[in-house]
């Protein structure tokens, strides 16, 4: 490896894993009062981040946390982000516009064939709520994932207090 490759890996983990341990300790002060638990930073592993227009594993950890119910924070070397797990007869066509409209570069997938995506912000901008409700409807998959990715652990930050907004709205949550 190319020493100037190395420092640049090496500087960019050490930025995601702490920036996710910061975030991690500043939520845990924040959202009890909200009705979520924030559990403590982990590696995660089997992980898959989307590159050159295709899914790909993650054969190292990263680091990210569960708020609990239901949503994961954390950081790729893609990007910062959050995944929120919704039951297939909590989702509505009155939570995914909304959704996709706050949350620009988002993913829609199924907790068991989840690289099979149902919305893909890189590749279906223009699809409708109704489009993609109808995609969550005629699959077999019980829970969905609705993911989305942010630049930096301040917009994922800002993501997250509005993801609860949202999901409070829409009744998403199992509070």
């Amino acid at each position: 490896m190319k020493k100037g490759m190395v420092r640049e890996i090496h500087s960019l983990l050490n930025r995601i894993w702490e920036d996710i341990f910061t975030l991690n300790e500043e939520l845990k002060a924040e959202l009890p009062s909200e009705g979520f638990k924030v559990e403590d930073v982990e590696e995660v592993f089997g992980a898959y981040i989307f590159l050159d227009g295709e899914w790909e594993e993650m054969k190292y950890p990263h680091p990210a946390f569960e708020i609990k119910p239901q949503i994961e924070v954390g950081a790729t070397p893609e990007s910062y982000y959050f995944v929120v797990a919704v039951p297939k007869e909590k989702v509505s066509e009155n939570f995914i516009g909304p959704f996709t409209e706050t949350f620009r570069r988002s993913f829609i997938y199924g907790a068991e064939d989840f690289l099979n995506d149902v919305y893909n912000w890189r590749r279906d901008g223009g699809v409708s709520p109704g489009e993609i409700l109808e995609k969550i409807s005629n699959s077999e998959e019980r829970v969905f994932q609705f993911e989305a990715n942010f630049e930096s652990a301040e917009e994922l930050k800002e993501g997250i207090y509005k993801l609860i907004d949202l999901g409070k709205r829409f009744g998403i949550f199992d509070l």
